[in-house]
Protein backbone atom coordinates (compact mmCIF):
# COMPACT_ATOMS: atom_id res chain seq x y z
CA UNK A 1 0.00 0.00 0.00
CA UNK A 2 1.48 3.66 -0.54
CA UNK A 3 0.86 5.28 2.32
CA UNK A 4 0.71 9.48 2.60
CA UNK A 5 3.65 11.29 2.97
CA UNK A 6 2.59 14.60 1.79
CA UNK A 7 2.72 16.24 5.69
CA UNK A 8 1.65 20.28 5.25
CA UNK A 9 0.21 19.90 2.03
CA UNK A 10 -3.19 19.18 3.97
CA UNK A 11 -3.90 18.23 6.77
CA UNK A 12 -3.31 14.48 8.40
CA UNK A 13 -6.24 14.77 10.77
CA UNK A 14 -9.08 13.12 9.28
CA UNK A 15 -11.20 15.78 11.03
CA UNK A 16 -9.52 18.66 9.96
CA UNK A 17 -9.13 17.24 6.54
CA UNK A 18 -12.90 17.03 6.23
CA UNK A 19 -13.72 19.83 7.31
CA UNK A 20 -11.12 21.90 5.41
CA UNK A 21 -12.49 20.24 2.03
CA UNK A 22 -16.02 20.94 3.37
CA UNK A 23 -15.27 24.16 3.59
CA UNK A 24 -13.33 24.56 0.17
CA UNK A 25 -16.10 23.04 -1.91
CA UNK A 26 -18.92 25.06 0.06
CA UNK A 27 -17.02 28.18 -0.92
CA UNK A 28 -16.61 27.26 -4.30
CA UNK A 29 -20.34 26.64 -5.09
CA UNK A 30 -19.47 24.44 -8.46
CA UNK A 31 -22.36 24.06 -10.69
CA UNK A 32 -22.06 19.91 -11.53
CA UNK A 33 -21.61 18.70 -14.74
CA UNK A 34 -22.20 15.17 -15.73
CA UNK A 35 -20.38 15.97 -19.29
CA UNK A 36 -16.83 16.54 -17.65
CA UNK A 37 -14.05 14.07 -18.93
CA UNK A 38 -11.13 15.37 -17.95
CA UNK A 39 -9.66 18.33 -15.58
CA UNK A 40 -6.37 20.26 -14.53
CA UNK A 41 -5.83 20.76 -11.33
CA UNK A 42 -3.22 22.56 -9.30
CA UNK A 43 -1.41 20.31 -6.52
CA UNK A 44 0.27 22.93 -3.94
CA UNK A 45 -0.56 23.35 -0.37
CA UNK A 46 -4.47 23.26 0.04
CA UNK A 47 -4.15 26.68 1.93
CA UNK A 48 -2.80 28.08 -1.09
CA UNK A 49 -4.06 26.29 -4.65
CA UNK A 50 -7.56 24.62 -2.21
CA UNK A 51 -9.69 27.13 -3.41
CA UNK A 52 -8.73 26.66 -7.02
CA UNK A 53 -8.97 22.90 -7.03
CA UNK A 54 -12.53 23.28 -5.20
CA UNK A 55 -13.85 24.98 -8.57
CA UNK A 56 -12.39 21.83 -10.15
CA UNK A 57 -13.76 19.02 -8.04
CA UNK A 58 -17.00 21.03 -6.92
CA UNK A 59 -17.99 20.45 -10.41
CA UNK A 60 -17.59 16.34 -10.91
CA UNK A 61 -20.50 14.54 -10.83
CA UNK A 62 -19.46 9.89 -10.79
CA UNK A 63 -16.78 8.14 -11.75
CA UNK A 64 -15.92 4.17 -11.83
CA UNK A 65 -12.21 5.24 -12.13
CA UNK A 66 -9.78 8.34 -12.59
CA UNK A 67 -6.86 8.26 -14.41
CA UNK A 68 -4.34 10.69 -11.87
CA UNK A 69 -1.11 12.31 -14.02
CA UNK A 70 0.92 13.63 -11.83
CA UNK A 71 4.11 15.61 -12.43
CA UNK A 72 7.92 13.56 -11.19
CA UNK A 73 9.56 16.38 -9.11
CA UNK A 74 12.01 13.65 -7.48
CA UNK A 75 13.60 12.58 -10.66
CA UNK A 76 13.87 9.40 -9.41
CA UNK A 77 12.18 6.44 -11.22
CA UNK A 78 10.39 5.29 -14.71
CA UNK A 79 9.92 7.95 -17.37
CA UNK A 80 5.95 6.92 -17.00
CA UNK A 81 5.55 5.34 -14.08
CA UNK A 82 2.37 3.78 -13.22
CA UNK A 83 1.26 2.36 -9.94
CA UNK A 84 0.17 -0.68 -9.35
CA UNK A 85 -0.85 -0.29 -5.63
CA UNK A 86 -3.50 0.22 -3.48
CA UNK A 87 -3.08 4.32 -1.92
CA UNK A 88 -4.02 5.11 1.00
CA UNK A 89 -4.96 9.17 2.60
CA UNK A 90 -6.21 9.92 6.34
CA UNK A 91 -9.83 9.49 4.70
CA UNK A 92 -9.43 6.27 3.43
CA UNK A 93 -7.79 3.77 0.88
CA UNK A 94 -8.72 3.76 -2.91
CA UNK A 95 -7.87 0.58 -4.91
CA UNK A 96 -6.06 0.65 -7.92
CA UNK A 97 -8.01 -0.64 -11.15
CA UNK A 98 -5.24 -3.28 -11.77
CA UNK A 99 -7.08 -4.34 -15.04
CA UNK A 100 -6.68 -0.40 -16.33
CA UNK A 101 -3.40 0.05 -15.20
CA UNK A 102 -2.10 -3.42 -16.89
CA UNK A 103 -3.31 -2.28 -20.28
CA UNK A 104 -1.95 0.93 -20.10
CA UNK A 105 1.42 -1.14 -19.45
CA UNK A 106 1.22 -3.66 -22.10
CA UNK A 107 -0.13 -0.99 -24.60
CA UNK A 108 2.13 2.22 -23.72
CA UNK A 109 5.79 1.32 -24.72
CA UNK A 110 6.72 4.39 -22.50
CA UNK A 111 5.10 2.86 -19.46
CA UNK A 112 6.14 0.55 -17.16
CA UNK A 113 4.56 -0.62 -13.22
CA UNK A 114 7.01 1.39 -10.62
CA UNK A 115 6.33 2.33 -6.73
CA UNK A 116 10.09 4.43 -7.07
CA UNK A 117 8.70 7.39 -8.75
CA UNK A 118 5.50 7.92 -6.32
CA UNK A 119 7.33 7.28 -3.19
CA UNK A 120 7.92 10.91 -2.01
CA UNK A 121 6.06 12.20 -4.65
CA UNK A 122 3.18 14.40 -3.64
CA UNK A 123 1.45 15.51 -7.25
CA UNK A 124 -1.08 12.69 -6.82
CA UNK A 125 -1.56 12.47 -3.38
CA UNK A 126 -2.72 15.72 -2.48
CA UNK A 127 -5.39 14.99 -5.59
CA UNK A 128 -7.05 11.95 -3.71
CA UNK A 129 -8.45 12.91 -0.38
CA UNK A 130 -11.14 15.35 -2.86
CA UNK A 131 -11.65 13.11 -5.28
CA UNK A 132 -12.52 10.48 -2.54
CA UNK A 133 -14.81 13.36 -0.92
CA UNK A 134 -16.61 14.25 -4.08
CA UNK A 135 -16.93 10.82 -5.69
CA UNK A 136 -17.21 8.48 -2.67
CA UNK A 137 -16.17 5.25 -4.15
CA UNK A 138 -13.79 4.78 -6.94
CA UNK A 139 -10.97 3.28 -8.79
CA UNK A 140 -7.88 4.61 -9.32
CA UNK A 141 -4.72 4.53 -11.83
CA UNK A 142 -1.93 6.52 -10.58
CA UNK A 143 0.70 7.38 -12.96
CA UNK A 144 3.75 9.74 -12.81
CA UNK A 145 5.38 11.38 -16.22
CA UNK A 146 8.52 12.63 -16.69
CA UNK A 147 9.05 16.18 -18.46
CA UNK A 148 12.24 15.01 -20.34
CA UNK A 149 10.45 13.48 -23.30
CA UNK A 150 8.38 14.68 -26.82
CA UNK A 151 5.02 15.22 -27.61
CA UNK A 152 4.67 11.93 -29.40
CA UNK A 153 5.14 9.98 -26.17
CA UNK A 154 2.50 12.02 -24.45
CA UNK A 155 0.47 11.46 -27.65
CA UNK A 156 0.55 7.95 -27.35
CA UNK A 157 0.15 7.41 -23.55
CA UNK A 158 -2.75 9.49 -24.05
CA UNK A 159 -4.62 7.47 -26.48
CA UNK A 160 -3.35 4.36 -24.76
CA UNK A 161 -5.24 6.09 -21.72
CA UNK A 162 -8.46 6.89 -23.98
CA UNK A 163 -8.57 3.38 -25.20
CA UNK A 164 -8.21 1.43 -21.66
CA UNK A 165 -11.27 3.19 -20.04
CA UNK A 166 -13.42 3.18 -23.39
CA UNK A 167 -16.63 2.13 -22.00
CA UNK A 168 -16.56 2.90 -18.75
CA UNK A 169 -17.48 6.56 -16.53
CA UNK A 170 -13.84 7.71 -16.41
CA UNK A 171 -11.93 10.97 -15.37
CA UNK A 172 -8.48 12.07 -16.83
CA UNK A 173 -6.54 14.61 -14.07
CA UNK A 174 -3.43 16.09 -15.05
CA UNK A 175 -2.11 17.95 -11.93
CA UNK A 176 -0.04 20.81 -12.49
CA UNK A 177 0.68 24.05 -11.33
CA UNK A 178 1.41 26.97 -13.53
CA UNK A 179 4.51 29.45 -13.41
CA UNK A 180 6.78 29.52 -10.41
CA UNK A 181 7.97 33.32 -10.39
CA UNK A 182 10.70 34.63 -8.09
CA UNK A 183 13.81 34.15 -5.69
CA UNK A 184 12.84 30.96 -4.26
CA UNK A 185 12.56 29.74 -7.61
CA UNK A 186 15.38 31.30 -9.44
CA UNK A 187 13.20 32.49 -11.55
CA UNK A 188 12.09 36.26 -11.91
CA UNK A 189 12.01 37.79 -15.25
CA UNK A 190 10.16 41.14 -14.48
CA UNK A 191 11.32 43.49 -11.66
CA UNK A 192 7.89 45.31 -11.32
CA UNK A 193 4.18 43.86 -11.95
CA UNK A 194 5.21 40.49 -11.10
CA UNK A 195 2.07 39.28 -10.29
CA UNK A 196 0.76 40.79 -13.32
CA UNK A 197 3.26 39.06 -15.62
CA UNK A 198 2.48 35.56 -14.32
CA UNK A 199 -1.17 36.18 -14.79
CA UNK A 200 -0.74 36.96 -18.44
CA UNK A 201 2.07 34.42 -18.85
CA UNK A 202 -0.16 31.57 -17.42
CA UNK A 203 -3.01 32.70 -19.54
CA UNK A 204 -1.36 32.42 -22.89
CA UNK A 205 -0.29 28.67 -21.23
CA UNK A 206 -4.02 28.21 -20.06
CA UNK A 207 -4.99 29.32 -23.97
CA UNK A 208 -2.69 26.83 -25.57
CA UNK A 209 -4.50 24.30 -22.85
CA UNK A 210 -7.62 24.77 -24.27
CA UNK A 211 -6.89 25.05 -28.15
CA UNK A 212 -5.24 21.88 -27.69
CA UNK A 213 -2.23 23.41 -29.09
CA UNK A 214 0.67 20.84 -27.27
CA UNK A 215 3.47 21.86 -28.58
CA UNK A 216 2.64 25.64 -27.75
CA UNK A 217 2.01 24.11 -24.10
CA UNK A 218 5.06 22.51 -24.28
CA UNK A 219 7.22 24.94 -25.16
CA UNK A 220 5.81 27.96 -23.07
CA UNK A 221 5.51 26.18 -20.25
CA UNK A 222 9.46 24.74 -20.60
CA UNK A 223 10.26 28.69 -20.57
CA UNK A 224 7.93 29.86 -17.78
CA UNK A 225 8.51 27.11 -14.96
CA UNK A 226 4.91 25.24 -15.37
CA UNK A 227 5.94 21.96 -13.36
CA UNK A 228 2.89 19.56 -14.83
CA UNK A 229 3.18 19.84 -18.39
CA UNK A 230 3.69 16.59 -19.15
CA UNK A 231 0.36 15.14 -17.17
CA UNK A 232 -1.32 18.37 -19.25
CA UNK A 233 0.00 17.02 -22.49
CA UNK A 234 -1.26 13.39 -22.18
CA UNK A 235 -4.43 14.48 -20.76
CA UNK A 236 -4.90 16.79 -23.98
CA UNK A 237 -4.29 13.15 -26.19
CA UNK A 238 -6.78 11.51 -24.01
CA UNK A 239 -9.97 13.80 -24.11
CA UNK A 240 -9.07 14.97 -27.65
CA UNK A 241 -12.20 16.57 -29.47
CA UNK A 242 -14.19 17.70 -25.73
CA UNK A 243 -14.27 21.21 -24.86
CA UNK A 244 -12.20 23.27 -22.56
CA UNK A 245 -12.88 26.05 -20.39
CA UNK A 246 -11.14 27.82 -17.33
CA UNK A 247 -13.06 27.60 -14.17
CA UNK A 248 -11.00 29.14 -11.77
CA UNK A 249 -8.00 30.95 -11.62
CA UNK A 250 -5.67 32.36 -8.74
CA UNK A 251 -2.32 32.81 -7.35
CA UNK A 252 -0.40 31.83 -4.28
CA UNK A 253 0.27 35.66 -4.03
CA UNK A 254 -3.71 35.86 -3.32
CA UNK A 255 -2.80 34.31 0.22
CA UNK A 256 0.89 34.93 1.08
CA UNK A 257 1.19 38.21 -0.27
CA UNK A 258 4.57 37.37 -1.24
CA UNK A 259 6.80 38.40 -4.60
CA UNK A 260 9.50 36.12 -2.93
CA UNK A 261 7.28 33.26 -4.58
CA UNK A 262 4.45 33.27 -6.36
CA UNK A 263 2.94 30.18 -8.50
CA UNK A 264 -0.39 30.06 -10.36
CA UNK A 265 -2.92 27.85 -10.42
CA UNK A 266 -5.24 26.94 -13.20
CA UNK A 267 -8.65 25.02 -12.77
CA UNK A 268 -9.70 23.79 -16.27
CA UNK A 269 -12.27 21.09 -17.38
CA UNK A 270 -12.75 19.30 -20.17
CA UNK A 271 -16.45 18.44 -21.29
CA UNK A 272 -17.66 16.18 -24.61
Amino acid sequence: MREAVAEGFYPFSKDELDKLIDKLLSDAKAKVSSSIVGVVVPHAGYVYSGPVAAHVFGALSKFDVVVVLGTNHTGVGERVAVSPDEWETPIGVVECDSDIAGEIVKNCEAAHFDELAHMYEHSIEVQLPFLQKVLGKFKLVAISVSSDMNSGNYEALGEVISEAVKGKRALVVASSDFTHFGAMYGFAPADKDEVQWVQKTDKEIVDAVLDFRVDDVIELSRASTVCGYAPIAVLLSAVRGARGRLVKYGTSYDVSKSKDAIVGYAGIVFEK
